[in-house]
């Protein structure tokens, strides 16, 4: 199998920020003179990169309806690792894209699904042991491709200023969800 290219994504993001900010990025020969956007899409077109939704909704396609996009829900099914670690990245998709729909003036919600999150987080790093670090990588991977259109993003900023000064504690015992 193929090592996806989905690392390249920070590279990608900050090339991005930079253009958009008047800097530039580290000169490439090879891809100075291709757009981002094309990048992006070459890399999805031979498939090292995953395509994601880009729709204008910030919840997205989710046929399924089981709160997961469906195209995260196919990034998750295509990764090589266990059924339970799976489980667990499902769980944790699930806490970020209720992120992006959260009410964020229901301070109660926001306080549950802020528990929520701790759980899918001790869960995704339970299920990768002894490397946790793997879980907490793939924890960051979602979260990245689930904020990935300027929309998403910007809900997903305002859900962390909306969270910011709040506190919590890792849950104890098995926080994964059946």
């Amino acid at each position: 199998m193929a090592r996806p290219l989905f690392h390249c994504l920070p590279a990608l993001m900050l090339a991005a920020g930079l253009s958009a900010c008047g800097g530039s990025a580290p000169d490439n020969a090879e891809t100075s003179a291709i757009p981002l956007a094309e990048q992006i899409k070459a890399l999805e077109d031979s498939g090292q990169l995953h395509r994601l939704d880009r729709s204008s909704d910030l919840r997205g396609p989710d046929a399924d309806d089981n709160g997961i996009r469906d195209d995260i829900d196919a990034w998750i099914a295509a990764q090589p690792i266990t059924d339970p670690q799976k489980m667990a990245a499902q769980q944790m998709a699930r806490v970020q894209q209720a992120k992006l729909l959260a009410d964020l003036t229901d301070a109660e919600a926001l306080r549950v699904l802020g528990e929520r999150s701790m759980a899918g987080v001790k869960c995704l790093r339970l299920s990768f042991m002894p490397d946790y670090q793997k879980g907490y990588d793939m924890g960051s991977q979602l979260e990245a491709m689930m904020a990935n259109t300027r929309a998403r993003a910007r809900q997903y900023l305002a859900y962390n200023r909306a969270v910011s000064g709040s506190s919590g504690r890792l849950p104890e015992g098995d926080t994964c969800e059946p």
